[in-house]
């Protein structure tokens, strides 16, 4: 640009008062602003339960029990809930340190974590805005300091207030289990920002120290959830888009290329390590009960169903069904499909002008949602609101620019009425988000609350069975037996095959004292799921109940050859050996249960004193 055409540039801005004299303290105050802005709003999960997976995750986990050299062993070399996530646990297990069993502790840290998240938004447009050099659609000045630009907060400000109020982040933040979408998405923006700092370093030992960062922080991402694994991909997105490092020479592109090699080594041996881990619980589904093509149309819809939620956030459900019929010529495949390759085309069409920047939003949407698409189905579900916590970025920072865009054209041409107007318009799209976002952390309050609200958005038959076995959890948990009995029930009609269902149908079934429904009902559990370590459990109760001791005894060795670590079935058989006087063996298991983190019988171990 010639000298005389950035003096007007810069005098333009400056006569608009687009700068402010104390940059700093409007950053300070934004910062402050967004971070407690959203804690605030998510301050009413502090009343909330712990739900659904937090049976697994935390209450009956016994890897978060204790921070100890051989707690630590486990988490990393150990498999649970059909997931390897060591530095989930390690949280975890810090938290129940500090709180114990109480939920408002681990709600908190949620909380605390989400406003951290928010405020790395905020930071990460800010480089990325820098990056660009733009100043509507001219580049700007070398030395004009964007950063100090009040218009040039508003795109990171919007962005940031989006990702940290939308009612479509409430499962990510209020669902304790999900403490791993916010420790990922911590590290991978963490990461991001290294890469930036990274590539814009002049001094070498600067850039290794930068890169090495990077690397760490994409390994801690993928130790928290292996959703990160798409980084690798993300890196050399924004090296094409704002970077421009893959439009150099052809031995600057293959540095580039090269450079990522660590980070895909790091995605592959995750990606491994995940689909061993759901392997092993069971969590794969097969091909004969969804197909190849219905995976793909179930995909494609899903990309236009966040699209819709995030524009429009209403009908959130923690747990969306998977369809029972899938065609293509179905009019919401259809649509989605004729969508998804016009907005593909689209953003080629726009490169082909050389404008990058929907090319880069819609890649990113596409690239972070790849491993969750339901290509490899996990679970039973269709799509799920967690899993867009981090690709909703590429979407709320679109819209973040156009905000900013608009409000910059209103301030440049001084219609104070105008910019007044769409100002409160913003405060008043806001609130109605965070009003939307209390109202859907309530669904989370406890777990009687969650599964009838999903069983109301998705009645039976058209109800997954999980819903109502979980729902059937519930109420045995608050001892409405009757109603749990309902549940599992319909859950069987659904899932005749449903090993949980029926060993849960059958522990209730015990403790009404309907002993041999219960020996029926566990024994077709165990009949589909021979391995099922509770189920041998909950078998060995019931003889135990009967009088049966030496079948009790049988399976409860049976559970711990399957999970040495249950400690459950060790004070179980410590109780059945009690029973049968053998007192050394009793005393030998119930010590193994007190180790285990199991409450023990205090009367028992008194009685036992005298035969130690």
């Amino acid at each position: 640009m010639p000298g005389k055409d950035q003096d007007s540039l810069i005098k333009l801005i400056n006569d608009k008062c687009l700068f402010v004299k104390r940059p700093k303290y409007l950053i300070s105050m934004s910062v402050l602003f967004i971070f407690f802005l959203t804690c605030l709003v998510y301050t009413p999960a502090l009343r909330n339960d712990f739900v659904w997976d937090d049976v697994q995750y935390v209450t009956e986990n016994s890897m978060i029990r204790s921070l100890n050299t051989h707690s630590l062993y486990r988490m990393l070399t150990s498999f649970h809930a059909s997931n390897w996530h060591p530095l989930t646990w390690l949280s975890l297990a810090i938290d129940y340190t500090l709180w114990d069993l109480n939920p408002l502790g681990y709600h908190l840290i949620n909380i605390i974590l989400h406003g951290v998240n928010t405020l790395l938004v905020f930071f990460l447009v800010i480089q990325l805005k820098l990056k660009t050099k733009q100043f509507n659609g001219m580049p700007l000045p070398f030395k004009t300091p964007l950063l100090i630009s009040a218009p040039a907060l508003i795109a990171p400000a919007v962005t940031a207030l989006l990702f940290g109020l939308h009612p479509l982040h409430v499962e990510s933040v209020a669902w304790v289990s999900e403490r791993k979408d916010l420790l990922c998405a911590l590290f991978v923006l963490l990461s991001i920002l290294s890469y930036l700092s990274y590539t814009s370093s002049v001094v070498e030992r600067h850039r290794l120290i930068w890169f090495n960062t990077c690397l760490l922080l994409f390994t801690l991402a993928l130790m928290s959830k292996p959703m990160a694994v798409t980084l690798p991909i993300i890196l050399l997105l924004l090296d094409i888009y704002p970077l421009k490092r893959l439009v150099q020479s052809p031995f600057k592109n293959s540095s580039v290329l090269l450079e990522k090699i660590p980070f895909f080594t790091l995605s592959i041996a995750s990606s491994v390590i995940t689909i061993m881990a759901q392997h092993t619980g069971g969590a794969l589904r097969s091909l004969e009960r969804f197909s190849t093509d219905a995976r793909l149309f179930n995909a494609l819809r899903t990309l236009v169903f966040y699209l819709k939620k995030m524009i429009v956030p209403v009908k959130l459900v923690p747990f969306y069904p998977f369809p029972m019929h899938i065609h293509w010529l179905d009019l919401q495949y259809l649509l989605s499909i004729i969508l998804v390759l016009t907005i593909t085309a689209s953003c080629l069409w726009m490169v082909k002008k050389g404008n990058y920047l929907l090319f880069t939003v819609w890649s990113y949407y596409l690239i972070t949602l790849l491993p969750v698409l339901g290509i490899i189905q996990v679970g039973g579900q269709a799509a799920a609101d967690r899993y867009t916590y981090l690709s909703s970025l590429s979407i709320f920072t679109l819209i973040g620019i156009g905000v900013s865009w608009i409000l910059e054209k209103s301030i440049l041409s001084k219609r104070k009425r105008m910019l007044g107007g769409l100002v409160l318009l913003f405060i008043l799209i806001f609130i109605f988000l965070s009003q939307l976002t209390i109202k859907q952390i309530r669904v989370w309050r406890n777990s009687e609350i969650l599964w009838s609200y999903i069983i109301n958005a998705f009645p039976f038959p058209r109800s997954d069975p999980l819903v109502h076995y979980n729902l059937g959890n519930a109420y045995a948990k608050k001892g409405e037996l009757d109603k749990a009995i309902s549940q599992y029930k319909q859950a069987l009609i659904l899932k005749p095959h449903y090993a949980e269902a029926h060993n849960n149908l059958g522990s209730i079934y015990s403790i009404k004292g309907r002993w041999d429904e219960a020996i029926e009902e566990i024994e077709q559990a165990l009949a589909i799921n021979p391995s099922y370590a509770m189920a041998h459990n909950n078998l060995g109760s019931a003889y135990l109940n009967k009088g049966e001791l030496d079948k009790a005894i049988s399976q409860y060795k049976q559970a711990l050859v399957i999970k040495p670590d249950n400690a459950k079935a060790h004070n179980n058989l410590a109780l059945a050996y009690y029973s049968k006087e053998n007192y050394k063996l009793a005393i030998i298991h119930f010590d193994k249960a007190v180790d285990l983190g199991c409450n023990v019988n205090p009367k028992l171990l008194e009685l036992l004193k005298p035969y130690r």
